[in-house]
């Protein structure tokens, strides 16, 4: 980290980054009901909601070496916050989604054998322990495609807290070798995406630079990034295809990656001195707070009111059953997430029974990841 004596994440960019995720999270839901507004829009979106998805992995990883580098957290604290994070919202997503996907096909078996899938409760099961997209596989669960992310995001908590703590040397690259040969190379594809997250914050006050530069900086970052997402196509492959999958652009999703990075730490550094107000800041961080839910619980919403309710017998009032849905994630949210203190105690009971005696791992060690 830098010695710098400016605050690690000033409250203009914490209001960034939450309109950043905001943002991202409506692209990817909005993707999932064009065929309520605007059918012809499905292709484009659905590419969209791609990158919208390469977004939330720069985010995870700045975010991420945000709360461990400036937190003072240690082993313990890391996975348990890391854990209770995800399930908080990953157990209740697979049940919703389990739920109506069994009422779905009893109601509307017809529409639903359009998303029926091989093995369907090997994917939950494979989903639950985020080992869903391992060595070339995609077993996302039935009608809860976004569940994709999931299986690389967690790896790379995993692979950034074994970097971290474990304090052995041998022993660190040890392990980051055996979970790179678990994960297989899917999610290895994508990782460098996540760790430019890393690097922009690791690096955020890196050198000097006067605002005005900082602002061209920022203008220049957007100019870049729109173009790489306007003209640059799917390469070496195209996302969501196998044998690749999810990671099939893995180098044009990095090129992506390292654009939304760099508007990131222009940003930081332009804004760095402005204030935020708390009418403002409060609202759009409740709403962004709330995104990791939109983000899993919207697909099974979607698909049954779009078998219940079919889009040509709503023209004219499209926006009513989004609304409906948006809202209703939004409430879910709050509750399940509200839960997430039981959690906490859940994976710190664990880990103070079965990991903490004869581990092998200790504080941070002193260098950074990618410093």
């Amino acid at each position: 980290m830098s010695g710098s004596s400016k605050p690690s994440m000033t409250r203009a960019t914490s209001l960034f980054l939450d309109v950043l995720r905001l943002a991202a999270a409506l692209v990817v839901f909005f993707a999932h009901t064009t065929n309520y507004w605007n059918p012809a829009m499905m292709g484009p979106m659905q590419v969209w909601a791609h990158d919208a998805v390469i977004v939330f992995f720069v985010l995870s990883g700045y975010v991420i070496a945000h709360t461990t580098r400036d937190g003072a957290r240690d082993a313990r604290q890391y996975t348990v916050a890391r854990l209770s994070r995800l399930y908080s919202v990953v157990a209740p997503a697979l049940v919703l989604t389990c739920f109506l996907w069994l009422a779905g096909r009893g109601l509307e078996a017809e529409f639903y054998a359009g998303y029926e899938r091989a093995y369907p409760w090997v994917r939950f099961a494979a989903s639950s322990v985020f080992l869903n997209e391992v060595w070339m596989l995609e077993l996302s669960p039935p009608t809860n495609t976004p569940f994709w992310s999931l299986g690389y995001e967690a790896w790379y908590y995993l692979f950034f807290g074994v970097a971290l703590y474990v304090k052995s040397k041998r022993a660190r690259w040890g392990w980051l070798i055996v979970g790179a040969l678990l994960a297989g190379p899917n999610v290895l594809m994508l990782l460098p995406v996540w760790l430019v997250g890393v690097a922009a914050y690791n690096w955020r006050d890196r050198g000097s630079l006067l605002r005005g530069w900082a602002m061209s900086g920022l203008v220049g970052a957007v100019a870049a990034t729109w173009a790489v997402l306007r003209y640059l196509p799917d390469w070496p492959g195209t996302a969501g295809e196998h044998p690749w999958y999810f990671a099939g652009a893995a180098v044009s999703d990095l090129i992506g990656g390292l654009g939304w990075a760099a508007i990131i730490w222009f940003f930081n550094r332009a804004f760095v001195g402005v204030n935020v107000i708390t009418v403002v800041y409060r609202p759009v961080r409740w709403l962004a707070g709330h995104t990791f839910s939109l983000y899993l619980y919207h697909a099974p919403l979607v698909i049954l009111a779009s078998a219940m309710f079919p889009p040509f017998t709503v023209k004219g009032a499209e926006w009513v059953p989004i609304m409906v849905i948006l809202i209703v994630v939004y409430i879910m949210g709050a509750v399940t997430e509200s839960q997430r203190h039981r959690w906490e105690a859940l994976f710190g009971w664990i880990w103070d029974r079965l990991i903490k005696r004869g581990s092998s791992i200790s504080q941070p060690v002193d260098q950074p990841l990618t410093g």
